[in-house]
């Protein structure tokens, strides 16, 4: 047995498939099946039950994919020993970063981070949460920053930021001449949607009670992951859209006035960086969160005694 041929286990299940593997690897797919036709006759019994489509492990590989797991994250984290032994923070650390935050908030940490560790090499890739939990979890991903809380007791989580949720309201909006907007006072038929399945969305659906099942009779339906999308619609179009605070920084000065905050209780989401129990990289990580705290807004950093909505994942 190989650490090889783990890895290859290991990038098999991610994928799926022998032939998506094979390309990521880039090995020919008749290699990637002899070498784990080679495991499995080493271990006696089959990891993968090739008659299920898609590919499904057995149940012994499923115990065996956990434990391969756990032996590459060690082992990929005594190749991170000597990197930590010395005084200056280098290496390569990749992250994932939820799609409604990362447009707002790498432009403002991308440059500190690399002026500070000029030999950090940084990776940031756009995923849902589920996904950099998911790849956390393969040892794909380094860290993750995402909006919490969420329900997952294998990894660890530290708050580094909240930022308050606001109405964005078209100038055609019988709301736009309000100070601030109650949400009961808002036609939910208005509401421009993020698409089903993304925290943010969750977390306005919690916000205006909305039930995600129920119909929208407006004429013309867009759900987008882009929030600037969503907001660009308001601006041209009519209703109202959300929006993090961070992603009010860049609005231009004439539609500032589009910018509502929400009266009485203010709903925030609270953003963390996730990462395993024990990370490999944990002076990189460090070194991530510290240039992040020293980007955002200092009202940002201190807790609020305000409602911190929940992402219902």
């Amino acid at each position: 047995m190989t650490f090889t041929q783990l890895e290859y286990f290991r990038e098999l299940f991610a994928t799926g498939n022998f032939s998506g593997a094979a390309e990521k690897l880039g090995i020919s797919q008749p290699a990637l099946s002899l070498q784990i036709q080679k495991l499995e006759e080493e271990l006696d019994f089959k990891l993968i039950d090739r008659t299920r489509r898609p590919m499904k492990l057995t149940q012994e590989g499923e115990v065996f994919y956990q434990k391969a797991l756990e032996i590459l994250q060690q082992f990929e984290q005594l190749k991170d020993v000597a990197l930590d032994l010395g005084e200056e923070i280098k290496g390569a650390l990749k992250i994932g970063i939820i799609p409604t935050l990362a447009p707002y908030l790498v432009p403002l940490f991308l440059f500190r981070l690399r002026q500070n560790y000029p030999l950090l090499q940084i990776e940031v890739v756009e995923l849902k949460t589920e996904n950099i939990v998911s790849e956390l979890k393969m040892g794909q991903l380094d860290a993750g920053i995402i909006s919490t809380p969420i329900s997952e007791k294998n990894l660890d989580f530290a708050p580094i930021f909240y930022e308050c949720f606001f109405a964005y309201v078209s100038e055609k909006n019988p709301l736009f001449s309000a100070e601030s907007i109650n949400i009961d006072e808002i036609d939910k038929s208005e509401i421009w949607y993020l698409e089903e399945g993304n925290c943010f969305q969750n977390q306005v659906n919690s916000i205006c009670n909305i039930v995600p099942a129920q119909k929208n009779h407006r004429q013309l339906i867009y759900r987008s992951s882009s929030i600037d999308s969503l907001r660009r619609v308001v601006e041209n179009e009519n209703g109202i859209t959300f929006i993090p605070e961070l992603a009010t920084i860049n609005i231009p000065a004439e539609n500032e006035d589009m910018i509502k905050p929400i009266s009485e209780v203010q709903p925030v989401r609270e953003i963390s960086i996730v990462t395993l129990k024990k990370p490999p990289k944990e002076r990189q990580v460090a070194a991530l969160k510290t240039v992040i705290k020293e980007s955002v807004p200092k009202r940002m950093l201190e807790k609020p005694h305000s409602w911190i909505v929940d992402t219902q994942l």
